[in-house]
Parts: C-alpha cells; structure tokens; sequence
C-alpha cells in the first residue's frame, strides 16, 4: 500500500486524491492547486521559504537581500518570484462598466540606463484597481496594445496628462486632459516605487528583463492594489 505523501509540493495543500500510477508509483493530485506528483520525498526548498520569499520582495526587500536573508542565489528568489506573479497574480477580470479610467505612464531601466522601458498603467477610479498595464516604448502603438484590453471594460471617460499620443488615440467626448484628474494614478505610482525596490528613483536600479518589470508588475496589482492579501503564512 503506498504511503500518504503527507502535503503538495507546490502548494502544501494537504486535500490529495489519487491519480492512477506513472512508471509503477502513485501518483497523487492536489484538489487545491491541480498539481500532479509521485515524488513523496522532499524536493528543492521548502513552500514555506518560497512564499516568504515572495512576501519579501512585495513589502520592499531586493531580490539579493532576499537570497542573503533565506540563505538562497538571488536566481532562485526571481525564479520563485516569477512563478509566483504567474499563477497566482491574475489581472481584474471586466464586471460591468468602468466609469472614469485613469492612464499615465512611468519609466523604467531594462539592462543599462540607456535603455529606457515605459509602463502604460490604467487604473479604475472608483475602486482603485490597477486594471491592467503595458510595457513597451513611449509611443501610441504601445499605448494602443493598452487601449485595446480594456475595451471590454466600457469606460465612459478617460482622464490622462496633456501628452499628445492620448489626444490622438482617445475618443474625443470620453477624453479629459489634466493633472488635476490624475491625482489618483499618480498616488499609485508612488506606491509602486515605495514597496518594489526595483522601481525605486535611482539610477543604479536596473532591471534585467521585461519578463522581471511584468511579474513585478501583476504583484504590485495584486496585493497592493487590488485587494490581495500578504497573509502572514506568505510573508513569513
């Protein structure tokens, strides 16, 4: 009789079923997460470190004081970070209409400070929420790739700063221009140079990958936006 595996690997959950067998082994699946496994014996770092990891990099820590802190590479730490923001992080998904829309833009350093990446963010007034982003050039076809997600959002007015690339690619009758509207978006934005290191305004932060700014980007949403919780168990 093969024995109970105790918890999943990859969640801790402990609700297992069994999964039929591969190569003669039970194999288990996790009706928390959907994770299937025959490895009973422990594998890589614990869940519980990774999660802290994760906590960590999401109230301000970086990546290299992470490993230094968990004994671990900094490789490992963005490894469990990236995963992280991809299963878990999702973007809002439309429910009814967005009534007043927000959009600006920040700047960010990919690989040297000459290679400047800018972050078209879209937050919905009325609750707060970080809608969604795109990470491209400071120019109207990457401010397009945006206005074509939210969409299915129906917002009736747009509120963004005077430059000219908004002008030309918002509706005119659903298009406000001026500071004194943005307020809120650009609260956000101090938001997210005060809890990313990453993001922070001094020109030794750089980051390595695109891939790195987004997964940064759906933590950000997520739980310091849009209502995620950094539980104890996931800061540590």
């Amino acid at each position: 009789m093969s024995e109970h595996p105790g918890a999943c690997p990859a969640c801790d959950g402990t609700t297992l079923i069994k999964s039929g067998h591969a190569c003669g082994r039970q194999r288990w699946r996790c009706k928390g997460c959907g994770r299937q496994f025959t490895r009973t014996t422990p594998r890589g770092k614990p869940a519980g470190m990774r999660r802290e990891a994760v906590g960590l990099y999401c109230t301000g820590l970086s990546l290299n004081a992470i490993g230094k802190r968990l004994g671990v590479s900094a490789q490992s730490v963005m490894r469990w970070v990236r995963d992280h923001a991809r299963d878990r992080c999702p973007k809002p998904e439309p429910a009814g209409r967005a009534v007043v829309v927000e959009i600006d833009e920040v700047w960010h350093f990919v690989q040297k400070k000459a290679s400047k990446l800018w972050i078209w963010k879209a937050l919905e007034r009325d609750t707060g929420r970080l809608i969604d982003w795109e990470c491209g050039d400071r120019d109207q076809v990457t401010l397009e790739h945006l206005l074509g997600r939210l969409e299915p959002w129906g917002v009736r007015l747009f509120c963004t700063d005077d430059w000219a690339p908004y002008d030309a690619a918002l509706p005119a009758g659903r298009h406000y221009i001026g500071k004194d509207q943005t307020q809120r978006i650009e609260s956000n934005n101090a938001r997210q140079r005060h809890w990313f290191a990453r993001f922070r305004r001094r020109t030794c932060v750089v980051s390595r990958s695109v891939e790195m700014v987004e997964a940064t980007m759906a933590l950000f949403a997520f739980y310091h936006c849009n209502d995620g919780e950094l539980t104890p168990a996931l800061v540590g």
